[in-house]
């Protein structure tokens, strides 16, 4: 039986079989494809081969500035904000005493009690302590001097409170 005749055999039953390797059996380039499988395909369902090209496509260009989205900006107090340890020793005390329910949440001006996160949040405070004794400014000493004696005394107030 003729390779043609398998061919026309096989199309009859609906599928094709094509070599589409690119080397012959003897690690030659072959010069012309098997297109046979492709012009079986309907119309539709024909894609053209992906081509492969040296360089990467280029990005889109950017749009123009009008059309960019506006990126939001803070208000100018948030902006001067400094960025040190008293003004971290003061969020986590602010923190601490909206966990205890004495100040109401900023977010939904709510007030709400979680004992146990104020407790890590104090006991982080007393960590910071400990490890910076000796390396803070006489101002950062003396905040953290002020500010632990009342979180702890709030600490202990409002958990009496809860229990009783």
């Amino acid at each position: 039986m003729a390779p043609q005749d398998r061919e026309e055999e096989q199309r009859e039953q609906g599928f094709v079989v094509s070599d589409k390797r690119l080397f012959t059996k003897d690690g030659e380039r072959r010069e012309t494809e098997d297109r046979t499988a492709i012009t079986n395909q309907p119309e539709a369902e024909r894609t053209p081969p992906p081509q492969a090209s040296a360089t990467p496509p280029k990005p889109p260009p950017a749009p123009p500035p009008a059309e960019r989205p506006a990126v939001a900006e803070l208000p100018p107090q948030q902006e001067e904000l400094t960025i040190d340890f008293s003004t971290y020793v003061v969020m986590l005390a602010n923190t601490v005493m909206m966990l205890l329910g004495q100040v109401p949440d900023p977010a939904t001006q709510q007030r709400y009690l979680d004992l146990p996160q104020a407790k890590h949040t104090i006991d982080i405070l007393m960590m910071l302590r400990d490890k910076t004794r000796g390396n803070l400014t006489a101002e950062e000493a003396k905040l953290l001097e002020d500010v632990m004696p009342q979180l702890q005394m709030a600490y202990v107030s409002v958990s009496r409170q809860a229990n009783a």
